[in-house]
């Protein structure tokens, strides 16, 4: 009987006529009746479905197998080029409204979703090259692209209630506490925005913005976190500054201490509800026409589009125009109505600044652009720690790192502004050292007494990445979780895993951990400053703000570079900013950082001299942001 996975590619048995492609959305129910009654091959395209496999004990072979490492290299700089199609001259044009061109809004989507669908892609071709005289059965995305191959030896199942190739539902996780306990609930995506719309209808009546002194200076703050950037907004009231927040996506408060940082700011929140009720829509229809025409003459364009999504040999527009035409088409009425919100915001108040802390989201990049054209200045401040190699900067770009559409970068320190300098290409007129706003409170902070061990997790295997979908990588990186796990336990060390708040694949660690040992504590959201202050140690799985805020709170710093991008060796390990360890070297690391302490201490002095390349101005970031304003150049 089928009992577990099979983890080497082989060619199929002649007695195995059929192979059936699975991924998370497969009906599992089918799979168990065709292994009864017939002879076949079953792969799976991803780790959900390898884990519901491997939990039923139905014997598989993994997509992995059929792709190399030089591939997957070769696939991602495909992913580059076809996720910023749109800023190709023959199809720019015809996407932009207001100077924003509509595509790069879903830019992090696109991403996304070519990493999948290519990897999808070249696993399939070489499968079906080493087996084309096999029936093929699958569903969906794995149906068509299968069907590109061998039309007349694919078969399409009954079809999923969802393609996730298409559109994958968003779920929001909000985290709570009862009785002091940390719970986790998980919203769709509409859901969470109905309970948004709800805590709008309060606000509009408490917080309604207006500009009452025309002799201060006014800075709109879009998608800030109220809780991280506390300083920043406090101590806007010391520059005769009047702040206002918005964040369509972001509540401005969600518990005491953020409603305590507005009320205390006296910011002023906009949010969507008030835009609505004092603008109009009517020319909204107009606009959407106008742009639906635009994008009807793209598609014409058909012979262009063929030759840009061309991979390697292959024309793949058909196959992936349905996820263009439902990020732009589909969801067009949607942007215009946000972006026509956004313009009418930014003509009703005449802010002297905006400020974004990325330009990659929907709203940043929508503020970043319209305040060009409004003539305000735009500031992009650096949010938070992040890969600094030169083979890692189409990955942080496409997160919005470096300077786009705002007119200035305010980074931490030297080593940010060499790195924009250098990789971003971004003027030395155009970038300000500032320090680190959202970590002034931390500088002036006292630790507590330290009794645990904390592992932090950077979150899940990065979506954006072709080795992140691996499986076999997927599950090293969640077992060297539980390794460490045992190796503390060994030790007889309490142990606190904190989960990094975007981790999905990591939640079943809640489980896992603590049966190896008592002293072991899961704990799956909320922030890791108030778990760092009580901590002896920090142990962290790949790069994390939560090395930065360890080494400012002058704890001891192991880290495990986890999964393994390619990217190069990053500043922090060059500069010896912290120890760097591996699950064999682990439990001697960790006895050193313990019980010798003159280890420890020299290890303190190479951290903080790593810190202050890293950050200037510490403790006092925000009130040289404000100085920046007053002496804006």
């Amino acid at each position: 009987m089928h009992s577990f996975y099979t983890d080497k590619s082989k060619e199929l048995n002649d007695t195995d006529r059929k192979i059936i492609l699975v991924d998370t959305y497969t009906d599992l129910n089918y799979i168990k009746n065709k292994i009864n009654s017939e002879n076949i091959k079953i792969i799976t395209f991803d780790y959900q479905s390898h884990q519901k496999l491997k939990n039923e004990k139905i014997d598989h072979e993994l997509s992995d197998n059929y792709i190399t490492d030089l591939e997957c290299k070769s696939l991602q700089n495909y992913v580059y080029k076809f996720s910023y199609w749109f800023l190709e001259n023959n199809f720019s044009h015809s996407l932009e409204h207001r100077e924003i061109n509509i595509c790069s809004l879903y830019q992090d989507e696109l991403i996304n979703y070519f990493v999948r669908f290519l990897k999808k892609f070249k696993e399939l071709e070489n499968i079906f090259n080493k087996n084309k005289e096999k029936e093929f059965l699958a569903q969906n995305e794995l149906f068509n692209i299968i069907n590109y191959f061998s039309p007349s030896s694919s078969k399409n199942l009954t079809k999923s209630k969802n393609n996730p190739d298409i559109s994958t539902p968003e779920q929001i996780r909000i985290s709570f506490k009862i009785f002091g306990h940390q719970k986790n609930l998980f919203l769709s995506k509409s859901l969470y925005q109905q309970l948004k719309n709800l805590q709008d209808l309060l606000i509009n009546n408490f917080f309604k913005p207006r500009i009452l002194d025309n002799t201060k200076t006014n800075v709109l703050f879009v998608e800030y976190n109220t809780e991280r950037f506390k300083d920043l907004f406090l101590k806007s009231k010391e520059f005769n500054t009047q702040i206002f927040f918005y964040g369509p996506k972001r509540p401005p408060f969600w518990n005491i201490t953020t409603f305590k940082t507005i009320l205390n700011s006296k910011c002023k929140i906009i949010t969507n509800r008030f835009l609505k009720q004092s603008s109009t829509s009517e020319n909204n229809e107009d606009h959407t026409n106008e742009m639906s025409l635009k994008i009807s003459k793209l598609w014409e364009k058909n012979e262009l589009l063929e030759q840009f999504f061309t991979f390697e040999n292959f024309n793949i527009f058909n196959l992936i125009k349905p996820k263009l035409v439902e990020l732009i088409e589909n969801r067009l009425s949607f942007t215009i109505h946000e972006i026509e919100l956004a313009n009418s915001m930014l003509k009703k108040f005449k802010f002297d600044y905006s400020v974004v802390i990325n330009e990659s989201g929907f709203y940043e990049r929508i503020i970043s652009c319209l305040s060009n054209t409004h003539q305000i200045k735009c500031i992009h401040m650096q949010e938070g720690f992040h890969w600094d190699t030169e083979d890692s900067i189409e990955n942080i770009s496409s997160q919005g790192v470096f300077l786009h559409d705002a007119k200035k970068l305010a980074v931490w320190g030297d080593i940010d502004r060499t790195l924009s300098i250098k990789s971003g290409n971004t003027s030395t007129s155009n970038i300000k050292v500032i320090g680190a706003p959202r970590y002034d409170n931390l500088f002036n902070s006292k630790t507590e007494n330290s009794d645990y061990i904390l592992l932090a997790s950077s979150g899940d295997p990065q979506p954006e990445e072709i080795e992140g979908l691996r499986t076999e990588k997927i599950e090293k990186y969640l077992n060297d979780v539980l390794q460490i796990s045992k190796i503390v336990s060994d030790l007889n060390e309490k142990l606190l895993i904190k989960l990094h708040p975007s981790s999905t694949q990591l939640m079943n660690i809640i489980d896992l951990a603590p049966k190896i040992s008592q002293k072991i504590s899961v704990i799956p959201s909320g922030e890791i400053i108030p778990l760092l202050s009580s901590a002896k140690l920090l142990i962290c799985i790949g790069l994390s703000s939560a090395l930065i805020e360890a080494i400012i709170l002058k704890k001891p710093v192991i880290l495990l570079l986890g999964m393994d991008y390619n990217w190069g060796t990053p500043s922090i390990i060059n500069d010896n900013g912290c120890l760097v360890s591996n699950i064999h070297n682990l439990k001697n690391d960790l006895k050193k950082i313990l019980y010798d302490k003159n280890f420890c201490d020299e290890q303190h002095v190479l951290s903080q001299k790593y810190l202050s390349k890293l950050i200037s101005y510490h403790g006092n970031a925000s009130d040289n942001f404000y100085e920046y304003l007053k002496n804006y150049t």
